[in-house]
């Protein structure tokens, strides 16, 4: 058996390129060689060409009819750590003191982790060294990583977390220092019900808006329609440029900001268009009489329910497009790819086209250079792949560059920042080990599966994904999401223990 020395060695060692590359990313992004509009492109590259690159030249040699059935445990174990990642997010809300504004923003940082490059680097890294083989287990490493991103893609953007943080931005959710009120559990989500359902308590909304007395509700109604009476028939016009949000129009955005947009229409419904009414003392220009278009006075003769039928009931094809469209959210780079390539890697004869599988007895099928006939494409796909690892360190140093952190630090959730961290860093790492070594013991993973025990074991320890960080950006009004990129300090700063310690034990395991 080797020593605890050469295990920690072993386990660390592979790690200390990886994070040397996270600090170049970081350095060359504060001497400003390395500016936002780069790390955009660069970020498109990775996410749309050397990632999908590098898992179909790992899927198509990889993954044979015999190993397939890894397919299975991979998933089941990338769901279990999520559902206990999403859970202990409750719990630390509920305990601990969270700024209001970060209440679901806890929930996802918890429940999702950095299942993308980061680990891939690792991976590559670790299988390259006893007691791994290089020849097979290094395409089969990153092979399977690429389910776990699946799993990731699926919960994230199709089940709804990713949208979910805009929870956290909506109108009447304080933001900036009235968010950082503290209030007692009863007061929150789960506790409140606990409160009123359980002990029968009155419980207040300490964040609710002030509310408009009655009178000034009458002034403001009176007022109302006293313009509009004066300007009924003006037809209500929306201007062009609030026709087409900025959402569509902005160039060149992330991936990942792209894919966040378009799932955070799912709930979109139509708005009635607002009412545009000319200053007071200033004569009105003359319209064109009103069309079957809207106008105030038509809108007059209508009900509320009228209005509301008219306005927002979705037609059947828009109905069919609403219900299907969450789907959307799977057809990314890397899903289309694992699709592509998983059926030529499991049928013989297209595998064969790509790499000689002549030793299992497939077809042998050679162009005039003696190999298969489509073997430069997993030539193509390696060289391009090989960028994806150095690359995406880069970008994710660069991020780190870009962190801005609250002051005073007292006004950071402390404990839920040492509790998260914890829970995804020691906690996780611990269940996950256990939950693998029992799946072996039962048979349902091959104790000769070395790289699936692996990734399975290690992909439990990882940080939250830099991705709730690009999506928050997006929904935050201010642009502000300083108290995410403090969780994301500090976990990325312990990774590098938890992983040397992480790998050493998986090492011993195996």
């Amino acid at each position: 058996m080797p020593s605890a020395g050469f295990l920690i060695y072993s386990g660390a060692m592979p790690l200390v390129k990886t994070f040397l590359t996270i600090i170049a990313g970081y350095v060359v992004s504060r001497m400003g060689y390395f500016p936002k509009a780069a790390a955009r492109g660069a970020s498109q590259v990775t996410m749309n060409v050397a990632l999908p690159a590098l898992i179909f030249a790992n899927v198509v040699p990889a993954f044979t009819p015999d190993n397939v059935k890894a397919l299975g445990p991979l998933f089941l174990t990338a769901f279990t750590y999520q559902a206990i990642g999403f859970l202990s997010g409750y719990i630390i809300r509920e305990i601990c003191y969270v700024p209001r504004n970060f209440w679901q923003g806890i929930i996802v940082l918890t429940g999702m982790s950095n299942w993308g490059n980061l680990p891939t680097a690792v991976v590559l890294s670790i299988t390259q060294q006893a007691p791994f083989d290089p020849d097979t287990d290094e395409a089969l490493g990153v092979s399977y990583v690429s389910i776990f991103i699946v799993a990731y893609h699926i919960v994230f953007w199709m089940l709804g977390a990713a949208h979910s943080l805009s929870w956290d931005y909506r109108p009447g959710v304080p933001q900036g220092e009235a968010a950082e009120r503290r209030v007692s559990w009863k007061e929150k989500p789960i506790g409140g019900f606990i409160a009123r359902r359980i002990f029968h308590q009155d419980v207040p909304d300490s964040f609710a808006l002030p509310q408009h007395s009655p009178k000034l509700k009458d002034e403001e109604a009176t007022s109302f329609r006293d313009e509009k009476s004066e300007y009924s028939d003006v037809p209500v016009q929306v201007p062009h440029s609030l026709q087409h949000s900025e959402v569509d129009t902005e160039p060149n955005l992330d991936p990942d900001v792209q894919l966040a947009r378009r799932t955070s229409r799912l709930s979109t419904v139509p708005a009635p268009a607002p009412h545009f009414a000319p200053p007071a003392g200033q004569d009105v220009p003359p319209v064109p009489p009103p069309t079957p278009a809207l106008s105030l006075r038509n809108v007059d003769t209508q009900s509320i329910a009228q209005r509301s039928a008219t306005l927002n009931t979705p037609t059947f094809p828009q109905k069919i497009v609403r219900v299907f469209r969450p789907l959307s959210a799977l057809i990314t780079p890397v899903t289309c790819t694992l699709a592509v390539a998983l059926p030529i890697a499991l049928v013989n004869p297209l595998k064969a086209l790509f790499v000689d599988v002549s030793a299992t007895g497939g077809p042998h099928f050679t162009g005039p250079d003696g190999r298969p006939p489509l073997a430069f494409l997993i030539d193509t796909a390696s060289f391009l792949g090989g960028i994806n690892v150095p690359l995406s360190l880069i970008l994710l140093g660069a991020n780190f560059a870009q962190l801005k952190m609250p002051h005073p630090l007292s006004r950071l959730p402390i404990m839920a920042m040492i509790l998260t961290t914890a829970l995804k860093m020691v906690v996780l790492p611990v269940i996950g080990v256990l939950l693998v070594e029992a799946m072996t013991n039962s048979g349902f993973v091959d104790r000769k599966s070395i790289a699936e025990r692996f990734v399975m074991m290690f992909l439990s320890g990882t940080p939250t994904a830099v991705n709730q960080l690009i999506v928050s950006l997006l929904y935050s009004p201010d642009g502000q999401v300083d108290t995410l990129s403090a969780f994301l300090l500090v976990q990325y700063i312990f990774m590098f223990f938890s992983s040397s310690a992480l790998t050493a034990v998986a090492l011993l395991l195996l």
